[in-house]
């Protein structure tokens, strides 16, 4: 965790198992409850629209967000965190989760096409955790029943922000999808 609170307030039980846990592991879970869970909203039409977002957003929060409760021993309410999948003006002033490349060269996918990018193009920009996904099938929009089977969570989609000023960035690349294995993750504690 990077704790940049200007109180440093920690009012929230500890978990020590989740000491060892990293903060990647816990949103590789997360992922993990995606992969399992989709197969089984399809039958029951809940696989996108606001169904999807009804189940994923509070299943995200309390399997992500409440873990960092609990390792951290802050209290965070949905309106401290930034919610899966929305896009915020600025990320100053919430709990964000960042993502961290761990390759110096990477495999983007921006506009349907994959680029590699040198990891200095991210320098001065922070990697804001948007969702799991593939960068085709946009659930919240919708999508077909037939092309449920071609869904995959494999990418991480993020936001480009400027690091000083917490918003997107002047860039050809603002949000972006990149492979979860090339990516470390760091809960952000902001007020």
């Amino acid at each position: 965790m990077i704790d940049r609170r200007k109180i440093k307030l920690f009012n929230h039980d500890i978990e020590d198992d989740l000491n060892h846990v990293s903060d990647t592991e816990i949103l590789i879970n997360f992922n993990n409850a995606l992969t399992s869970l989709y197969p089984y909203l399809i039958p029951i039409n809940a696989f996108a629209y606001d169904a999807w977002d009804d189940i994923v957003i509070p299943l995200f929060y309390e399997m992500v967000y409440q873990s960092f409760s609990y390792k951290y021993g802050i209290t965070l309410t949905p309106e401290d965190v930034h919610a899966y999948e929305f896009t915020l003006s600025s990320y100053h002033g919430k709990c964000h989760i960042e993502c961290i490349p761990i390759k110096d060269s990477l495999a983007v996918f921006n506009n349907f096409e994959w680029v590699n990018i040198s990891k200095v193009h991210f320098e001065g920009a922070l990697l804001i955790f948007k969702s799991f996904g593939d960068g085709i099938n946009f659930l919240t929009g919708g999508i077909k029943k037939e092309e449920t089977a071609k869904v995959h969570f494999n990418y991480v989609e993020i936001e480009i922000v400027s690091e000083v000023t917490g918003s997107k960035r002047e860039s050809e690349f603002e949000t972006i999808y990149i492979d979860a294995k090339d990516l470390k993750f760091e809960f952000i504690a902001d007020d």
